[in-house]
């Protein structure tokens, strides 16, 4: 025979050429990915410090101004030329006044990247726009934000991306190679496998093979198994033959053993009586044999066709003491425990009674004593079946061969008996994943233990105890550890939980009762909600709405703790705890052709859905105000300094201990504004009034309590002026901070369709339109246009824009060193400061 290559050398050969040229082609894109991923690592910073710079742009009396925030820069490399500007419509602001003259101007907030000269140098720019609207000197427009810097280091950082790659792929393939040598001499182990396990098989296991083939030889199998199944069929014929007979031949075998007891009777067969008395004992053995045959295959046939079901012990006891010889039931003592009564068993009910009956008949059989029968439970789990009785007992020789078909010991003989019934209860025992053990007595006596796994239920609180702990916890009656951090302190308030059904406009369709029912949790008033509600139901008037209002920090804590009642959809002011629940697991993705239009600082990863945005406010009472308006923060401050002794106690705000929304705005207001602290201070001076809600804020200022009211809600504010309270209004010139309402799906919620639903149609046209008319609560495109009201608002809209961005860095307002230090700094400038002789 010629000499060729083996098939592992063809395969080896094949493997290395493929492997080469997939390096090759794994080196070329890996060299794309790698740039790729450089320049975007490199792009978020850049983005990054666009935004800084960007929110530090502010007007001061009617002109830009900028305090280049210095994380701007330091968040770049150290090691690159940095370039920035900042350029209104008509003037640069502040940076390099030629960085990308010949590029457009930003007219959109989402970052722009380009690759351009500078100096005969590549850079990298970011561009963005920040939005200036408002009717002043400056007039409205687009200021651009650019951010540029050299290419080395993400070159570099891409060179080493790729030098990484390329040797990870080096040795990815070599060890490919190793693994194909290897893999090709294992090709044939699956066939060793199966003879392994085709050994191992005991003499009446005809079940298929299952054991993991190549393709190559699965025909082969099938052909096997197909065999096998005829042989079962053959074997199950000769089976049911086998039981059809024994059923054939009772009834004569009762005939002669009938016959024969009436001979024995009849006068003069004195001489015969040997010869009946052994028909009469070899017919009782007979038909005992066919009983436990007939039993056996009885057995064998339930088991196998998996009529397991839940079973109570007690009614199984009774009923084999009910079939209990009545020559030898007074023989028989049974003791259940109160736990073994409430017991339950998976099991198949004939094949356990004749278990247990299999047992106490041999019991019976080889002792004249009683037989004692325990019923009881372990604490693991399982019950137990203890039957002992006083005979001869089983050498420990003889307790495996006893287990086996047809086996009898020495102390049978004598004694009817097939040899069946110790075989039957160890197949009953098997089949329920049970124990059994024969133990000796002494100085004799047998106990039969038979350990079969109960069913549990695990127990649940009452509602009621759950319902009262977690009342006692909250109000503070029992004396537990707090925890580092809490949106809510014991001291705080409970604003309880309001709840507002709304029937549906139609009849449900056919289902079950609660399969129209959206429930709802949300701070927002129910007047401004009940506008939503109504329009949302004259889109799908077959559903009902049950509205849960409360306020933003109980809704997050009721969420939490679990004691939220059984809600679909949330619906918050505080975009921060929003964001936190979906961060911690608490929400429901939900993807529509609406939200992947929505803006994406709106978004967050499908979870949380910003669907307003509303300015905070300064409202005022301007009958009770004679002096000249705040325009802007820097104005309230001056007004606030000027007149402590006739404001005193007549300002208003939000207790940003309690009020999430509060704590929000005072959040935004200090990373933007650097008179932030100095406001602080001088509303602390004035005696401010501080409040967990905008309401509350609101019905002071326009029952005489206060005069006016800084960082409102624009929305509830307008509100109160439709409703004929004489408030006016002021959106500051400064910076206009603006939040978004958000939605997300509960992650247990019972219709995340319904909730969905309500989602998608916040982010309608209609429900934009409605949001931004009736419910004036302000629609996603206000930051675009500026109009937060639909009727003309005082000095509206003048100001940078600050609209309040979905991410995870809301999250870092929430951290308990950060809260913490914040609301101390908060107290102490606001509600200790001393007002001024």
């Amino acid at each position: 025979m010629r000499r060729t290559l083996s098939i592992q050398q063809r395969v080896l050969a094949l493997a290395v050429c493929l492997l080469a040229a997939a390096l090759l082609a794994l080196g070329l894109a890996s060299r794309q990915y790698a740039q790729r991923a450089a320049d975007s690592a490199y792009d978020r910073l850049l983005n990054a410090a666009a935004l800084t710079i960007a929110n530090a742009i502010q007007i001061d009396e009617g002109e830009l101004s900028l305090e280049l925030p210095y994380s701007a820069m330091a968040m770049l490399s150290e090691q690159e030329h940095i370039f920035y500007s900042v350029r209104s419509a008509n003037s640069l602001i502040s940076g390099y006044p030629d960085l990308g003259d010949t590029l457009p101007p930003a007219t959109s907030s989402e970052p722009r990247y380009d690759t351009i000269s500078y100096h005969g140098t590549a850079v990298r720019v970011a561009t963005i726009g920040r939005l200036l609207t408002g009717q002043h000197s400056l007039g409205r427009g687009w200021i651009t934000i650019r951010v540029a810097e050299t290419l080395g280091t993400r070159q570099a950082l891409a060179d080493e991306l790729l030098g990484r790659s390329t040797l990870s792929l080096t040795g990815l393939m070599l060890l490919a190679l190793m693994i194909t040598s290897l893999g090709i001499r294992r090709a044939f182990a699956p066939l060793a496998e199966l003879e392994t396990a085709l050994r191992e098989r005991s003499h009446d296991n005809l079940q298929p093979i299952d054991t993991p083939v190549p393709k190559e030889i699965r025909r082969l199998v099938d052909t096997l198994n197909a065999f096998m199944q005829r042989l079962q069929t053959a074997v199950g014929t000769l089976n049911n033959l086998v039981a059809d007979a024994a059923h054939q031949i009772r009834t004569p075998l009762a005939a002669v053993h009938l016959q024969t007891q009436l001979a024995m009777d009849e006068p003069g067969s004195d001489t015969l009586r040997p010869r009946l008395r052994r028909i009469l004992n070899n017919t009782t053995h007979a038909t005992h044999l066919l009983n436990q045959l007939l039993m056996d295959a009885t057995v064998s046939h339930r088991l196998d066709r998996s009529t397991m079901r839940p079973l109570d012990v007690a009614p199984l006891i009774q009923e084999i003491q009910g079939r209990v010889d009545p020559d030898r039931a007074h023989r028989l003592y049974i003791h259940l425990t109160p736990s073994a009564r409430r017991a339950q068993i998976l099991g198949d009910h004939v094949s356990l009674r004749e278990m247990l009956r299999n047992v106490i008949d041999n019991a019976m059989l080889y002792s004249d004593e009683p037989v004692s029968v325990r019923i009881y439970t372990r604490p693991n789990g399982w019950v137990v079946f203890d039957v002992s009785d006083l005979g001869p007992g089983i050498s420990d020789d003889d307790k495996t061969r006893l287990l086996e078909r047809f086996q009898r010991g020495p102390s049978s003989q004598g004694r009817p008996g097939s040899g069946l019934g110790l075989s039957i209860v160890r197949t009953v025992v098997q089949a329920h994943q049970g124990t059994l053990l024969l133990r000796d007595h002494t100085p004799q006596g047998l106990t039969v233990r038979i350990e079969i796994p109960t069913l549990y239920q695990s127990p649940r609180p009452s509602p009621p105890l759950t319902l009262l702990i977690a009342a006692l916890i909250m109000t503070g009656m029992l004396a537990q550890p707090q925890p580092a951090f809490a949106l809510a302190s014991a001291a705080e308030p409970d604003m309880g939980i309001r709840s507002h059904d709304y029937p549906a406009r139609s009849p449900r369709p056919p289902g079950p009762e609660d399969q129209a029912l959206l429930v709802i949790a949300g701070p927002t008033d129910t007047e401004l909600f009940e506008v939503l509600v109504q329009d949302f139901q004259r889109i799908q008037p077959h559903v009902r709405i049950l509205y849960h209002e409360m306020d933003s920090t109980a809704l997050y804590r009721h969420t939490t703790q679990g004691s939220l009642p059984e809600t679909d959809l949330l619906i918050s002011s505080a975009a921060d705890m929003q964001v936190k629940l979906a961060n911690d697991g608490y929400a429901r993705a939900h993807t529509s052709s609406l939200t992947q239009t929505m803006p994406g600082w709106a978004r967050w990863r499908n979870e949380v859905f910003g669907f307003t945005l509303e300015p905070a406010v300064i409202a005022y009472a301007p009958a009770r105000l004679p002096y000249e308006l705040p325009a802007s923060r820097e104005a309230l401050l001056k007004l606030l300094e000027r007149n402590q002794g006739s404001l005193r106690g007549r300002v208003g705000t939000y207790d940003i201990q309690i009020s999430g929304v509060g704590y929000l705005f005072a959040l935004y207001d200090e990373r933007t504004s650097s008179t932030f602290w100095g406001l602080a201070n001088a509303l602390g001076r004035v005696g401010t009034r501080l409040y967990a809600n905008t309401g509350a804020i609101l019905d002071d200022l326009d029952n005489g309590t206060l005069d006016v009211a800084y960082n409102v809600l624009g929305s509830y504010a307008l509100a109160r002026q439709k409703a004929g309270s004489d408030i006016a209004i002021i959106v500051p010139s400064d910076y206009v901070s603006v939040f978004t309402r958000s939605a997300l799906i509960h992650k247990q919620a019972r219709r995340p369709d319904l909730a969905a639903a309500f989602i998608d149609y916040l982010l309608s046209p209609q429900g934009q339109q409605t949001l931004a008319g009736p419910a004036g609560l302000g629609s996603l495109n206000a930051v675009e246009t500026g109009s937060w009201f639909t009727k003309t608002i005082e000095n509206q809209s003048i100001g940078i824009i600050q609209p309040l961005i979905l991410n995870p860095s809301l999250l870092v307002g929430l951290d308990p060193t950060r809260r913490h230090r914040f609301l101390q700094n908060w107290r102490r400038l606001v509600t200790d400061t001393p007002a001024r002789p």
